[in-house]
């Protein structure tokens, strides 16, 4: 018993990274489908050569949260810390707008629940990949620091 209790506490920090790692991933792979949909299609090889493309629709607002979602991730992975990038805006803005700096690291925490909801209510066409990566994202913002702090306490 205590030799499994040992192992565990040993696998501990590796499962957490693991799983952060995964989540990071799982999220990610969905906003670049989104980002892969939006590509114009390519020309059939044996279409008329004057003949107009097929155009596919696109719902501007399911773009601007896609968008949002992909720095969203950006925001969370381990390496970007915006701490020194918030440093060079505050010195450009009065001290008032310190509140708002505040409100846009809620946005990109809110934003991805709200692709998600979008999402199952509206069919657009990239309906999953922005339910997925909004899921994804806003649980990658709700776990992640709880995986890093047990990442962190193993150093």
């Amino acid at each position: 018993m205590f030799i499994a209790t040992a192992i565990v506490a040993v696998l501990e920090p590796r499962l957490a990274l693991l799983l952060f790692l995964l989540l990071l991933l799982a999220a990610a792979t969905p906003i670049v489908v989104g980002w892969l949909s939006l590509l114009p299609a390519e020309r059939e090889p044996f279409a008329v050569p004057g003949a107009d493309r097929v155009r596919k629709s696109r719902d501007a607002f399911a773009v601007f949260l896609l968008a949002n979602i992909s720095f969203s991730v950006i925001l969370r992975a381990p390496g970007f810390h915006a701490a020194p990038r918030s440093w060079h805006i505050t010195k450009l803005l009065p001290p008032e707008w310190g509140d708002h700096l505040v409100m846009s690291f809620i946005w990109f925490g809110f934003v991805p629940g709200l692709a998600a909801a979008y999402a199952a209510v509206r069919a657009n066409p990239m309906r999953l990949p922005l339910l997925f990566g909004g899921a994804l994202t806003l649980i990658l913002w709700l776990v992640g620091p709880w995986l890093l702090k047990f990442v962190a306490a193993a150093s």
